[in-house]
């Protein structure tokens, strides 16, 4: 059995796929979202413990939250995302009114780690799996 696309997998979270790959002309690499995410010098903007009860709906809140108070979703509702252990690709999404389960977004089940990124290529909104907690890391891409 193969796994998943990155479009698959987008699917089954629950967000639209409009476009994937999505590549235009001087918009940040996956990789200029993701190196500040994972930096050793990462800070979280929001920390989620693994043995929370509600962990997986608090890490949708709260990164719903962060889109919206980093300006990461457009008024359109339209976002970049780039999965861990994916292509090097972005895909272009749409984020429903409805929970997304972010847990789909990972290499391992209820695992997520991925990026989105706003349209505009200038912030970055990141999650990714530590020891203890999940943790939501917004900053700006890395400059090439």
């Amino acid at each position: 059995m193969s796994e998943p696309s990155p479009a698959g997998r987008l699917e089954a979270a629950g967000f639209t796929v409009l476009q994937a790959p999505y590549a235009v002309p001087d918009l940040p690499t996956p990789m200029s979202g993701w190196r500040p995410v994972i930096s050793a010098l990462a800070r979280p903007a929001c920390r989620i413990g693994h043995d929370e009860e509600d962990g997986p709906a608090r890490l949708e809140r709260e990164w719903r939250r962060l889109l919206v108070e980093h300006r990461v979703l457009g008024d359109d509702g339209r976002l970049l995302i780039s999965l861990s252990g994916g292509n090097d690709d972005w895909a272009l999404v749409r984020l429903p009114d409805s929970p997304v389960r972010l847990g789909e977004l990972g290499p391992y089940p209820a695992e997520p780690e991925f990026v989105a990124m706003s349209l505009a290529g200038d912030v970055v909104c990141g999650v990714t799996v530590e020891e203890y907690d999940m943790w939501i890391v917004c900053t700006r891409p890395a400059v090439a």
